[in-house]
């Protein structure tokens, strides 16, 4: 499988280079070396991809991105370079595209020296290929990210010389740490760094909070794995650590996110500076590494106050919503559906929508805080007990919006 990966990258590389060249007889496959490189480079089938540094200079270096789907795209696109000074610019017209230079993290609280993050917003026609030059550009040019690093009754100590950072003092460090778009704006746990609630555009706030949890397998017989789901009879249990986590408030013109660094994930909620459907949605990313944990699965939590009973919806294959019911006479793990690419969850006046990048299980078990009007929304497994499971990248979108139902 992993040899097949390679093997399909390699010809995506060879269609887009031939897709792009005007005069197609000059075309010449080279097995041994491709014209065009990915933007990431997977070393091994259980390693997770790394980004492939793109080296500035005064000439320009084309990006080429591709659009698979029919519609028209707005996307953020994030790719590693070695200068803090970058100049972007669409390579049909010229026309310079705003972006965003951000910090690599090599570790929580340590910074990157040779590598930096750009990120700007491309739009993609359907079903097309579009070239981007970059460049390096004069010093400071290029707006920077500015970093808030905090950690509950432990600050740390972060330096860096491309980036400004900070640390929360006083009162600001039992404050909900805040951050907002035109369209959103949350607040998040100052111990940890979690969602708890956020606000639409309408002004409405909604209860929406986010919490992992452990699950254990059974002690005899068959056991979790790759392809199974068999958690033990004392259910879940809730994730703690022996110190709070380190939190990473980012703040740009591009995005802004916060990010908690706990010792078995780092969890990332952003928010985007756009209009559309990405400015009005949350995207969530988990990066897990439970290789220390045996027969151990981590479970993202997504409370909310929405009131939809025992009922939720999955997608089949990505084709059509399915309506799901929870059911008590069953096993827990029986109550969980596939979720393909999405799942919701409505009642008569909101609806609150999980976009996911992966596929995975996903359950609506029972009311969570509240009752009488909470649901849980559970999305294991992150990770699986199988080795070869134990170290990905998980991602999601979420959004909260208006439902009307028609009589």
């Amino acid at each position: 499988l992993f040899h097949a990966i390679l093997n399909l990258r390699q010809v995506l590389l060879s269609s887009a280079h031939w897709l792009l060249l005007l005069d197609k007889g000059q075309y010449h496959k080279d097995q041994s070396k491709s014209f065009l490189q990915m933007d990431d480079v997977i070393s091994a089938q259980d390693a997770l991809p790394q980004k492939t540094t793109l080296t500035l200079s005064d000439e320009p270096r084309s990006l080429i991105l591709f659009n698979p789907t029919e519609q028209h795209r707005t996307t953020v696109i994030n790719l590693v370079v070695n200068s803090p000074d970058a100049h972007i610019a669409d390579a049909e017209t010229g026309r310079p595209i705003a972006a965003q230079i951000s910090a690599v993290w090599v570790e929580p609280s340590k910074v990157s020296a040779e590598a930096f993050q750009l990120s700007f917003a491309a739009e993609l026609p359907p079903l097309s290929l579009i070239v981007y030059h970059v460049i390096k550009a004069s010093a400071g040019s290029t707006p920077r990210a500015r970093y808030t690093i905090h950690r509950h009754g432990n600050p740390p100590k972060v330096h860096s010389e491309h980036f400004q950072m900070s640390q929360l003092d006083g009162t600001e460090a039992n404050t909900p740490l805040s951050l907002s778009n035109k369209h959103l704006q949350m607040w998040n746990s100052p111990e940890t760094g979690l969602l708890q609630k956020l606000r639409l555009q309408s002004g409405l706030v909604r209860q929406v909070q986010v919490q992992f949890l452990w699950y254990g397998t059974r002690t005899s017989g068959d056991k979790s794995g790759a392809y199974l789901f068999l958690p033990g009879v004392e259910g879940s249990q809730a994730y703690s650590s022996s110190e709070p986590p380190l939190v990473r408030v980012t703040r740009g013109p591009i995005f802004s996110d916060i990010t908690s660094c706990f010792p078995h994930f780092t969890h990332t909620v952003r928010l985007y500076h756009l209009d559309g459907h990405a400015g009005k949605s949350l995207e969530i990313s988990n990066t897990v590494d439970i290789r220390s944990e045996t027969n151990r699965e981590l479970v993202m939590r997504i409370i909310s106050d929405v009131t939809s009973g025992n009922r939720f919806y999955t997608d089949l294959n990505g084709f059509q919503m399915q309506q799901r019911r929870t059911l008590e006479k069953l096993p827990l793990q029986a109550n969980f559906y596939p979720m393909t690419s999405s799942s919701f969850l409505q009642d008569s006046t909101s609806r609150l929508s999980l976009l996911s990048a992966q596929s995975q299980a996903v359950a609506s078990l029972r009311s969570g805080l509240h009752p009488s009007r909470t649901q849980t929304v559970s999305a294991p497994p992150l990770s699986q007990a199988a080795e070869e499971q134990k170290l990905l990248n998980s991602s999601c979108t979420l959004t909260c919006s208006k439902h009307f139902t028609h009589e």
